[in-house]
């Protein structure tokens, strides 16, 4: 479960997320829909850790943002807006290369790996460089990197 109370952030004088509060249960879908600079991708760097809040607090499975940040990331894939891919790397070495960034055990990559290709559709292009990619596949590899932890 993911739980989100009394969520602020600030940037110098401008408040970017005013007190939000949500909990979302596992299995359950959600979307977060506002328009341009409503706070959307803040409160989704906030949950993953990649910011910290202003004020409030996170938890995700009883894990607390800041206690155990490290933690919260290897049970969130995040796939953000621009996803940061290098271009050079083939889609296979590019998810091994994130799975360790995500602390997944040397044992589990090869298995993830072959598993988030899979799901993606992209076992066609897992040898090939990212640069070579339409705009389509290399959104598929974001969402294949999203995958695992």
């Amino acid at each position: 479960m993911i739980s989100v109370s009394n969520l602020s952030r600030s940037y110098g004088s401008t408040l970017a997320v005013d007190n939000v509060s949500f909990e979302i249960t596992n299995g359950e879908v959600v979307g977060l829909l506002g328009h341009n600079g409503a706070g959307k991708t803040t409160i989704m760097k906030m949950i993953t850790g990649f910011i910290e809040p202003s004020s409030g607090s996170v938890e995700v499975d009883g894990l607390v943002l800041g206690e155990n940040t490290v933690g919260i990331q290897k049970k969130i894939g995040y796939l953000p807006e621009n996803c940061p891919v290098w271009p050079e790397m083939r889609v296979t070495d590019y998810l091994i290369y994130q799975a360790k960034l995500h602390l997944v055990e040397e044992a589990r990559i090869g298995s993830l790996v072959s598993e988030a290709i899979r799901k993606t559709r992209l076992t066609e292009k897992a040898t090939a460089r990212i640069d070579t990619l339409s705009r389509g596949y290399r959104q598929r590899v974001g969402v294949a990197q999203a995958l695992l932890h």
